[in-house]
């Protein structure tokens, strides 16, 4: 969820600051149940959400006021529970609320209660960083201070699901710098019990974007969105929102949303039921020409009779959403390097350095800086990669 800028211990390459906020979902208040055709029971899950804006030491970790009015966290929460989760099964920690002690001990609280069959949904949001030395990752608890110790180990938060939780999957949502530390720990760990699912913001050695757009397509893909049903069975599964959530993150942040399920946490398991029927192309990537100029932009409506488009310019108020002649809207074709390709990639230090290209996907690039090892190998959008001269 990127609005939360972190700090990172970091060679010159990344000197920067580094976020980590964890998982969020965004939308209307009002919600229809989970229904019995889901893969999920409101009656048998539980979620542990932990939400910060504002922290003790904010010389360290600045607050963002600017992101209190409908707060992400807060409409995650109160989705699950219009959605029937009992409130004695939810946990919300908000801000000064969130210190070190307290997650710590109401997650054990809370998971000390589970059962067989249970699910939990763990999401976090706030402040984090990463020792890319260690390859550690924090969380920043209100009371994290300057020592690494002092936050939330990504780590440790594992061993406590081991520890104490009794049921049979975990879904472990991220939205912040370096999220995808809990993709990684996921990985390491294999088909173990219980069944764990991660999908983040951002991979493990990135910072995150300023802006809810990885909290607003959770929520969309758990309010059954139409165009996050690939598949046309009018069900939204969970592998359905990773994609959805990896193309919006690519799209319009520029990261790369990682995702991985694994055990007996299916990539199919079914999270809800459309909400409507699908409009054609509506929600679909494009580029608009206005005043000369291709501007990122989605599609709002399309009207088969005019071929005309209504679409909404990415970056802009809604008063500029306008309708066009379909010869002004054309597909999101960003570039792209080639694998192997030996390319200079921007930094956060806003230095160019000699690397190669490892993968590309959808305008971004999974670069190896030339001169360093693979802990600084990194996801770059549009505009940071360039040829070598």
């Amino acid at each position: 969820m990127g609005f939360f800028a972190c700090r990172a211990v970091r060679p010159s390459i990344q000197i920067a600051a580094a976020v980590l906020a964890l998982l969020a979902a965004v939308g209307s208040p009002a919600v229809a149940r989970a229904d019995d055709d889901l893969d999920w029971d409101p009656e048998h899950t539980w979620v542990f959400a932990v939400g910060l804006l504002e922290w003790e030491h904010a010389d360290i970790w600045s607050p963002f006021p600017d992101a209190v009015k409908n707060r992400r966290d807060k409409l995650l929460v109160e989705y699950f529970r219009a959605a029937g989760v009992p409130d004695e099964q939810i946990v919300f920690l908000m801000d000064g609320q969130a210190t070190k002690k307290k997650v710590q001990a109401k997650l054990v609280e809370l998971l000390d209660e589970t059962d067989e069959g249970d699910l939990l949904i763990f999401y976090f949001a706030g402040h984090g960083y990463r020792d890319a030395e260690t390859n550690q990752t924090w969380f920043a608890t209100y009371d994290a201070g300057k020592k690494d110790a002092s936050g939330w180990n990504i780590k440790s938060i594992f061993k406590q699901i081991d520890d104490h939780f009794s049921g049979d999957r975990v879904l472990m949502m991220a939205d912040c710098c370096h999220s995808g530390a809990l993709y990684d720990e996921v990985v390491r760990r294999g088909k173990t019990e219980p069944a764990i699912a991660a999908l983040t913001s951002v991979y493990s050695h990135n910072t995150s974007t300023g802006d809810w757009t990885f909290t607003d397509s959770v929520l969309k893909a758990f309010r059954g969105r139409p165009s996050v049903d690939y598949d046309g069975d009018r069900f939204v599964e969970l592998n359905e929102m990773a994609r959805y959530v990896e193309g919006e993150m690519a799209f319009v942040e520029g990261q790369k949303s990682m995702f991985t399920a694994a055990g007996g946490l299916k990539a199919t398991t079914k999270l809800a039921a459309l909400e409507q029927k699908a409009k054609p192309k509506a929600d679909s990537h494009c580029e608009a020409l206005s005043e000369g100029q291709w501007y990122k932009s989605r599609v709002l409506e399309y009207d088969a009779a005019s071929e005309k488009y209504k679409v909404h310019y990415l970056g802009f108020d809604v008063k500029y959403d306008e309708w066009l002649e379909s010869s002004r809207v054309r597909p999101y074709q960003p570039k792209q390097f080639a694998v192997a390709a030996r390319i200079e990639a921007l930094s956060e230090d806003g230095k160019w350095y000699p690397a190669v290209v490892r993968r590309s996907w959808y305008g971004l690039h999974h670069v190896h800086y030339d001169d360093y090892d693979s802990t600084y190998d990194e996801w770059l959008g549009p505009g940071s990669v360039r040829s070598r001269k």
